[in-house]
């Protein structure tokens, strides 16, 4: 069994306080018809949902993890195939890999079975998230001929990552001076840590990040580098949802690819939101407005307009932006997700089951990466569950 707490805690279940309900159903003890778990290093009671569920029971890590809903496999044991679903281990179904149930690759929104936040608040990592990991992934560079000429950036591959498996990606893009060896490198972020610690704990399902550059060309301008040059190059190397590097199957597979990028990274991101809404379907703005217009409104129209030029439903794109209250981009920003608050193709919440845009502010926080991969942190998790 899978991280699961070997054995009972010194303190009695006679102690008087409350207990949790377990979120699975492997019981350990049975005192006074109560029927109690352990999970987390905690005691909790097996609730009634474990009684008369057969399917429940479609798998073969029942009773002590449930069966997951879906068939995305995070890792393999003797066991048998795992996922990671409502930041727990599930097991997958036998079902998943019979001739019924191919993963068709199609531009249909599905909804997710994932537990979200309604209102997502900021929270550093843990403090070992930012120390390496037991687990790590494997950092890559490669070099590319693009649009632009000669260029290079890197890819983050997951712990014991699988050419035979589908992974998420994220393209995350660095600030104005530096460049794509930034996010993995330089000390004051280092994302790989919370990448690999996430990932080894269930948060987070194992997925690639790849840090491109836009010093070829200029932050607004990137997006056309990024559809004709970077997408195909790193997707045609590595295992993701696109089954070719087709412009049919790269739009295919565009809600499991997401961009994100810090300051003038983030206005890449709005620049890849207006003009690659068909490829992508995950944004991360941070710490940065759209630079395609002026003003509050001008901004959000543009973003707006993008999108019913689209003709994409409120249930296909997706929007998580953050900062900090002091950060020198707020002034700028809010006023943009203001105007975007009032406008109906954004539905407000960080729920992305019942909404698509969501804005997080940390409160005294400044324009530095040492806060920014912390919004990563709390924004990541919600991504690549819709569709």
């Amino acid at each position: 069994m899978k991280y699961l707490a070997s054995l009972l805690l010194l303190v009695g279940i006679s102690v008087v306080r409350a207990y949790e309900e377990c979120y699975a159903c492997g019981i350990v003890t049975v005192e006074d018809d109560i029927k109690w778990g352990v999970e987390d290093n905690d005691w909790c009671i097996i609730g009634s949902k474990c009684n008369n569920s057969n399917a429940l029971k479609q798998c073969f890590s029942f009773p002590d993890y449930l069966c997951c809903e879906g068939c995305n496999v995070v890792e393999e044991t003797a066991e048998g195939k795992w996922g990671v679903e409502n930041n727990h281990w599930c097991g997958i179904k036998d079902s998943c890999f019979s001739n019924n149930n191919n993963n068709n690759n199609n531009n249909q929104a599905v909804q997710s079975n994932y537990k979200y936040d309604s209102a997502i608040k900021f929270k550093e990592a843990p403090g070992g998230y930012t120390n390496p990991c037991q687990k790590a992934g494997k950092i890559v560079k490669e070099n590319y001929n693009g649009v632009n000429g000669g260029n290079s950036l890197y890819v983050y591959l997951p712990y014991n990552y699988d050419k035979n498996k589908q992974y998420n990606i994220f393209y995350l893009m660095h600030g104005g001076g530096e460049n794509e060896s930034t996010i993995f490198f330089n000390n004051d972020v280092k994302l790989q840590n919370i990448l690999d610690h996430m990932i080894m704990n269930g948060e987070l399902e194992p997925l690639i990040v790849v840090t491109p550059t836009f010093n070829k060309c200029e932050a607004r301008t990137f997006y056309k580098e990024f559809r004709e040059s970077v997408v195909p190059f790193v997707e045609g190397k590595y295992s993701t949802y696109a089954k070719s590097t087709s412009p049919a199957d790269i739009k295919a597979s565009r809600m499991h690819r997401a961009f994100g990028g810090f300051s003038m990274g983030s206005a890449s991101t709005w620049a890849v939101l207006v003009n690659c809404l068909d490829i992508v379907g995950y944004y991360m703005p941070l710490s940065g407005d759209n630079w395609e217009a002026n003003g509050g409104y001008g901004k959000a129209k543009s973003v707006a307009d993008a999108i019913d030029k689209s003709g994409l439903q409120k249930n296909q794109y997706f929007i998580f932006c953050a900062t900090g209250s002091e950060d020198i981009a707020y002034p700028n920003m809010n006023p943009q997700i203001d105007e975007m608050k009032k406008m109906p193709q954004f539905i407000y919440t960080s729920d992305f089951s019942k909404g698509n845009f969501y804005y997080l502010v940390a409160n005294g926080k400044t324009h530095w990466w040492g806060y920014v991969k912390h919004y990563i942190y709390d924004a990541l998790p919600s991504f690549f569950h819709e569709g």
